[in-house]
């Protein structure tokens, strides 16, 4: 597979994956993942050592054990929240790139040639065709002749 067939099917499975995120869906999984749950039914977590029943030590075991309730919704839409963040970050970057490469040449370009200021000749501004005073080599080299011709 070439480079230009993997980035086109890098971009198809990117375009592909966030056409399904609508706004709507994304502001049902925002709403379905409003706040963690703070209840687990089939555990309440770390129990007090004794012989009888201290729910308050019960509750400070459980918040000083840093034991969070599982909710898979909530971590999951936490983790997309993260993910589409870095892509928009790295879409950021890829942007960047691309109009450097596309502008960045031309533009580079742009600024190694001139006009000459008598014929409108475009000059390359490599060391072998440079502007002379504004002048292209030719033009010059006619100007350099007339000024020593002239006694």
């Amino acid at each position: 597979m070439s480079n230009a067939d993997r980035m086109k099917a890098d971009r198809d499975r990117v375009t592909k994956t966030l056409a399904k995120l609508s706004d709507l869906r994304l502001a049902d999984l925002a709403r379905r993942a409003g706040t963690r749950a703070t209840k687990d039914a089939s555990t309440s977590g770390p129990r007090g050592k004794g012989d009888h029943s201290d729910p308050t030590l019960g509750a400070v075991l459980r918040s000083m054990s840093g034991a969070k309730v599982a909710d898979p919704v909530f971590d999951a839409v936490k983790d997309l929240a993260h993910l589409l963040n870095e892509m928009a970050r790295m879409s950021i970057k890829v942007d960047d790139l691309v109009r450097y490469v596309t502008t960045g040449a031309e533009q580079v370009k742009a600024s190694q040639t001139a006009d000459c200021a008598s014929c409108g000749r475009v000059v390359e501004c490599t060391p072998a065709d440079r502007l002379r005073s504004g002048l292209c080599g030719a033009c010059y080299q006619a100007k350099r002749r007339s000024f020593i011709a002239e006694p």
